[in-house]
Parts: C-alpha cells; sequence; structure tokens
C-alpha cells in the first residue's frame, strides 16, 4: 500500500516501501502503519532530540525504547547522531552491487547470523539463501517466530538449480567454507570476521565487503538503507535476530556504534516493540537443547579451526575454539570431564594441536575455559594471567564473552612471543592413537558414531 499524502513528496515516498506480511509477527505489529521511505524513517528515528517544550506544531521526535524508563539502544543521540551527520554517515555510495540470482551462504555450523543474513542478502540482491548444516534451537524458534521457513541445504540447491555465483556471508575462512562450495564461483564476500591464515583465495577480484562490527546482519540491514531498496517485516525482524544474536543483545564488546543504530532501526521496521522480551526468548530458545545434547555435539555445536603460526618454532598451529552460550552454564560444565575427553577425541578426529571448549554466561556475561590438556592449560594460562580453579576451569574476567575480540587474539599474541608446545608427538605416534580411539558410549548410552575409524589426513 502507498504512504499517506499527496504531491510530488508522497510520490517519491512511495517508490521504496516496507512489505506488509502476515506472519508470526503479527502479535507485534500495530495493523495500519502506512509504508515509509527508509532514510525518512531512519532520520525521524535516530535524528536530534527537539526541545523538551516544543512549540505548538513543532514536530517531537519520536522515542521507541522510553516507556518504562528502558533505555534507548541509541546512545547519545543528541551529540552522535545529529541529522546532517547521520545522512552523510548511512547514504554515501555502497560499491557492492551482487549480481541477482547469486547463492547467499553462511558457515559450516550455522548460527543464527549466519542464517538470517543469508535470508536477508537474498532479498536486497534477489538471490538465492542456503545454508550449509542444520540450524540451531535459537535459529529456528527466530524462523518460527518470523514465519520464514529456512533455506534449504547448498547441497539441494546445487540439485535443483545450476550455480554461477556463490557470495559467502559471516565467514570469509576456507575452513568454514560449506562442502561442495566450488572456489572458482565465489563472487563476493559479506563478512565482520578479520583477514587471518585460511582466508579464501579466489583467481579474480571479487565484491567484498568487510566492516568491524558486531554481526553480519548489521553490515545489510545497513545496505538496505544505502541501497534504498524495499524491507519486509520479516527481513527485518530475522536481521535484528542476527544482530542480538552475534552481540548477546548489544553487550559484547564486539558491539558497535552502527549495531546500535541499526536495532532501533530493525526494532521499528519489524515493528517489534519489545527487543529485550526477543532476545530473552532467543537465549532460552539457545539454552533449551543443551539439556539433551551428547557432548559430541556440545563440541561440534560452535566451533572454529584456525591455523596459526608457532614463533618458536616456526611452524604452522592448528586450533580450535568451540564456544557454548547459555543462560545456566552449569548445564555444560557439571559435564566438565566427559568434554574433556570428548575435547581430547576431536583433536584427533581433527587432527588440531590446541582445543577448547569455553562455556559463555550469555546473562551474566562470563566466561570459563574447558582445556582437555596440559598444553591448553599452560597457553590460557599465560594469554589471560588466570590459574586454574578448584571445578578444573579457568575463569575470565567478567565481559570476556567473545571469541573474536577476546579468546582468539590474546591465544595468538602467546603464540607470537614464542610459546612452545610442551607434548609434541610425531605423525606416527598420531596415527597410532587416531587408529587406537574406541567407541565411545556414555551414561546416556548415545555412541558418536566411531565404529569408522578416521582416515589418516
Amino acid at each position: 500500500e502507498n504512504g499517506g499524502g499527496s504531491g510530488s513528496g508522497a510520490q517519491a515516498a512511495a517508490e521504496i516501501k516496507m512489505e506488509e506480511l502476515d506472519s508470526a509477527l503479527t502479535k507485534d505489529v500495530v495493523h495500519g502503519r502506512g509504508s515509509s521511505e527508509l532514510h525518512n524513517l531512519y532520520d525521524d528515528l535516530c535524528s536530534v532530540r527537539v526541545p523538551d517544550s516544543p512549540k505548538k506544531g513543532q514536530k517531537t521526535r519520536r522515542s521507541l525504547f522510553k516507556v518504562g524508563g528502558r533505555r534507548s539502544f541509541v546512545a547519545e543521540e543528541s551529540t552522535l547522531y545529529a541529522s546532517e551527520m547521520l545522512t552523510e554517515k548511512l547514504t554515501g555510495p555502497w560499491s557492492v552491487i551482487i549480481p541477482k540470482g547469486t547463492v547467499f551462504i553462511g558457515h559450516k555450523i550455522p548460527d543464527t547470523d549466519a542464517i538470517c543474513s543469508a535470508i536477508a542478502a537474498a532479498e536486497l540482491f534477489h538471490g538465492i539463501p542456503a545454508r550449509a548444516g542444520t540450524i540451531n534451537t535459537e535459529t529456528e524458534y527466530v524462523l518460527n517466530r518470523c514465519g520464514v521457513s529456512q533455506p534449504e541445504m547448498y547441497g539441494d540447491v546445487l540439485k535443483a538449480r545450476e550455480v554461477q555465483n556463490i557470495c559467502l556471508v559471516d565467514h570469509n575462512q576456507t575452513s568454514q567454507v560449506c562442502d561442495g562450495v566450488d572456489m572458482k564461483k565465489i563472487i563476493g564476500v559479506i563478512d565482520h570476521h578479520a583477514f587471518q591464515s585460511g582466508t579464501i583465495c579466489t583467481p579474480y577480484p571479487i565484491y567484498t565487503d568487510i566492516r568491524p562490527w558486531g554481526s553480519a546482519c548489521t553490515i545489510i540491514a545497513h545496505a538496505f538503507i544505502q541501497h534504498r531498496h524495499p524491507l519486509s517485516k520479516s527481513a527485518a525482524a530475522l536481521m535484528l535476530a542476527g544482530i542480538i544474536s552475534d552481540t548477546l543483545s548489544l553487550c559484547s564488546p564486539t558491539t558497535t556504534e552502527f549495531d546500535h543504530m541499526m536495532v532501533t532501526f530493525l526494532s521499528y521496521a519489524a515493528g517489534i516493540k519489545d527487543v529485550d522480551e526477543m532476545a530473552k526468548e532467543m537465549f532460552k530458545a539457545k539454552s533449551k537443547q543443551l539439556e539433551t545434547m551428547t557432548t559430541y555435539s556440545l563440541i561440534r555445536g560452535d566451533i572454529k579451526k584456525f591455523v596459526t603460526k608457532n614463533a618458536a618454532s616456526n611452524s604452522s598451529l592448528k586450533m580450535a575454539i568451540g564456544v557454548v552460550e547459555c543462560t545456566n552454564p552449569l548445564v555444560v560444565l557439571n559435564r566438565r570431564e566427559e568434554l574433556v575427553e570428548e575435547l581430547k577425541a576431536y583433536k584427533l578426529e581433527e587432527d588440531v594441536d590446541i582445543a577448547y571448549l569455553i562455556v559463555v554466561d550469555i546473562v551474566a556475561l562470563f566466561s570459563e575455559i574447558i582445556c582437555p590438556e596440559e598444553d591448553e592449560v599452560d597457553l590460557a594460562c599465560q594469554a589471560f594471567g588466570d590459574k586454574i580453579s578448584e571445578n578444573g576451569t579457568i575463569k575470565l574476567e567478567k565481559g570476556r564473552v567473545s571469541r573474536k575480540l577476546d579468546f582468539m587474539p590474546s591465544l595468538v599474541k602467546v603464540l607470537e612471543r614464542g610459546w612452545n608446545k610442551k607434548s609434541v608427538e610425531d605423525r606416527k605416534t598420531r596415527k597410532t592413537k587416531r587408529e587406537s580411539l574406541a567407541k565411545v558410549v556414555y551414561t546416556n548410552g548415545q555412541t558418536l558414531g566411531r565404529d569408522t575409524l578416521m582416515p589418516e589426513s
């Protein structure tokens, strides 16, 4: 439906609309609100505050988050987002224009940001979303709430159509690229992670948009505004969920001013009145599956592998860091002994030198590190200046919850100083251990699928 008003201004506003969609979001949406041109909407939400006692007829600034004393997601708006500065910041030239028909896909073991950014990018650039694996319970909750079907597995997309172009979202390392992706067909990357060893290599120049923001969804939401592209309520809600998930509801140290701005914009565009309620329900859904997950799944649920350099030996070192985010960390920490054994098995199966599982309390913002062997303990203690606690974990100071900003950089700094790995095994010894890795059966009677021995890599 066209927005209200008449004349040339109304016609200009009608050129870009936000679709009205019937979905599970309707319980949050105020019906009857007309479509709005995205820039006008954003200026209205985040422009300079007008005087507390406006003159008769003077338009007041709409405040989304003042009910019940709730804080605004836009910090210091009166000085930080003057209208000229805002317009310049948000409407500048957009250099990445991905060709139509491109397949957008996130990383292996997809999280909410990977799935939601793929769906939103496909809407923005008229492409096709795909996924690289099974979605988790948080993402499932988000998709159900928004009334959106999960993307097809990439393998099924390949069977259904000829894929010419692929754009990676939320990752840039080869170890995280979906199985079956032809690297020659990658024409773009939209990501918020650093370029490290193992970054993809392509035979031709590609479109890249890498920004040090809190989520890939933040980047794509910003692109909707820059492109002046129609934005559906479902896509707005999905991107809002992606930002909430990756920034721990704007509490992670990775959070930037742009994440705050996009949360304000997207919550209004999606008709989500209570962002905190949405975050709580998402985190509850994320924690729900932990109670029934095997240790095999807990370790591999959100683990990323990195290839780093050991300055002492001038050789490459393979490191894996798994993260479990939950509202009740005891559910995971009470199984520490099982998880230690599973980490040891993971190191053998995946042929990595160092492996950690970090349990993050997303409410209290504390993290505890589970270390499988002495090498992990020694490296982590040097990196974080802590000691092993009574329950066998390394507890980090409050606020250190980010793999990207807190965990990985601290570990790499120690490696760069020349850290020495105490337990050094030759390939023959590691092969023998891999071959002797027995099928593991835990007390709940679930086997972990180790009947077939892992091949030598």
